[in-house]
């Protein structure tokens, strides 16, 4: 009995990002679906709150690093439930700073597992993804905080000019893969330099994802010779 828990919780422990970058797919597929209509905010909190859980679990390797996502976690969550409960602004905006510290060390975190594995696993590929999608919402969660601060800090083209959480992801993924369709434009310097910060590192996180990868896989480019 002892010897198969134990198999369990290995096998476990080698699929922590496999949990991580399944809620952050689900969260990214689903929300468009689910985020209008009255539960909506419900909803959208619900997927998130699995992006949180899964996440601890994810940096989970050192007891250091677990005490410091739980510390970010409890009150992201908290303070996420209690903004949908009574729709307080100040909640809201409190609860956006602990999401952008949990998921940017969730982030930094993964990135450090990823580029020091000396063994490139399944795991290790699925955390490389989760990476770059927790950088994508940390910042739409950076630009929903800096809109809620400076209202009028973006300008969108299609609407009445009241920007969710959603609208920001979608703009955050846009601008992190370098698209820049225009239909939402950053206005104030404070969320220029955002969307600026955001395309240097989404542009160089592939480059330095790629060049460990193929030092993992032992490439090296032919000198030449015949």
């Amino acid at each position: 009995m002892k010897g198969l828990l134990a198999r369990y919780l290995a096998r476990a422990r080698a699929m922590q990002f496999h949990y991580l970058l399944a809620s952050l797919i689900l969260l990214l597929a689903i929300y468009p679906y689910v985020s209008a209509g009255p539960t909506g905010p419900i909803a959208l909190k619900v997927l998130s709150s699995f992006v949180l859980i899964t996440g601890v679990y994810a940096v989970s390797y050192r007891q250091r690093q677990v005490v410091i996502a739980v510390l970010l976690a409890v009150p992201a969550f908290g303070l996420g439930w209690l903004y949908v409960i009574t729709g307080n602004p100040a909640l809201g905006s409190a609860e956006s700073i602990f999401t952008l510290l949990f998921y940017a060390f969730t982030a930094l975190v993964g990135l450090s597992r990823v580029l020091g594995a000396r063994q490139i696993t399944t795991d290790t590929i699925y955390g490389a993804v989760s990476v770059y999608l927790l950088m994508g919402l940390t910042w739409a969660t950076a630009y929903g905080l800096v809109e809620s601060i400076n209202p009028g800090s973006f300008f969108s083209s299609h609407t009445d000019g009241a920007f969710t959480f959603p609208t920001f992801i979608y703009y955050s993924f846009v601008t992190i893969a370098t698209l820049g369709y225009g239909d939402i434009t950053p206005v104030t310097d404070q969320a220029r330099s955002l969307a600026v910060l955001e395309t240097v590192s989404g542009t160089l996180y592939i480059a330095v994802l790629i060049a460990r990868l193929v030092a993992a896989a032992g490439w090296m480019p032919k000198t030449g010779r015949e």
